[in-house]
């Protein structure tokens, strides 16, 4: 991660402490301040807590929820001022995880420690209402959005799903994820399509089956269904692949 936390120690002295947080390029400032001249410096568990949820914050949406595991304690230095700064070492801000802080004073490190804390994914996410087909488009009455624990699937949240086609039919009350959908245009291996055979100015329209998976501008090998002849040609959308006879000739049954 590239996105950093810098937390300053409270100093032993009981003076209000300067909480700052530099994350992709953005400084948020706290409404307390610092006193550079103490020789001590004391983070205490609140600050930790509180500058870490603020650093996870960055990453996370803001429905998803914090947790730590086991108690933070207080980290008490000799000398001052200290700075910590927050960072992921797994890179992974979901599910179970840990914050490495690193404890540095005059550009030196004098103390790292991990905290284990646990990110839960809490969003709005399309479901199916009813039992969906494949290869069905999808429409509004096909979904509703629930806030669903998608800890594990979040990285496969799609953006969108209303007008997409499905790869594989769903049961009610499944979640859908971009695994269940195929992008615009797309299709897959033994759909139907319609053939469109073009030789000069003479063009033929026929039925056809793919013979593998393509996305719309892929070259894809289809068979025709009258006479079993395969074609490679262009799948110009997600129902029609076109050939020029001219240049992309029959070829023999697989």
């Amino acid at each position: 991660m590239a996105a950093i936390l810098r937390i300053s120690g409270k100093p032993a002295s009981s003076l209000p402490v300067f909480l700052q947080v530099l994350a992709l390029g953005v400084t948020i400032l706290s409404s307390m301040a610092i006193a550079d001249q103490q020789r001590s410096a004391r983070f205490s568990a609140t600050t930790l807590q509180r500058g870490i949820e603020a650093f996870l914050r960055e990453y996370i949406h803001d429905s998803d929820e914090i947790t730590f595991p086991t108690p933070i304690e207080d980290v008490q230095f000799d000398q001052g001022p200290v700075v910590a700064f927050c960072r992921l070492p797994s890179g992974q801000a979901w599910g179970r995880t840990e914050v490495e802080l690193s404890f540095q004073t005059n550009g030196q490190e004098i103390k790292r420690l991990r905290v284990p804390v646990v990110v839960t994914a809490k969003r709005m996410v399309p479901v199916a209402r009813h039992h969906l087909h494949r290869g069905q488009i999808i429409g509004a009455d096909d979904v509703t959005f629930e806030l669903r624990d998608v800890t594990r699937q979040v990285e496969l949240l799609p953006d969108s799903v209303l007008g997409l086609r499905l790869a594989q039919s769903v049961h009610t009350g499944t979640v859908l994820l971009r695994t269940h959908l195929l992008s615009s245009g797309s299709v897959r291996s033994g759909e139907m399509l319609t053939l469109v055979l073009q030789s000069g100015a003479i063009t033929i329209r026929t039925k056809a089956q793919a013979l593998h998976a393509a996305a719309c501008g892929d070259m894809l090998k289809v068979r025709r269904n009258d006479t079993g002849a395969v074609f490679v040609g262009t799948l110009t959308d997600a129902k029609t692949v076109v050939v020029d006879l001219g240049t992309s000739p029959t070829t023999t049954n697989p």
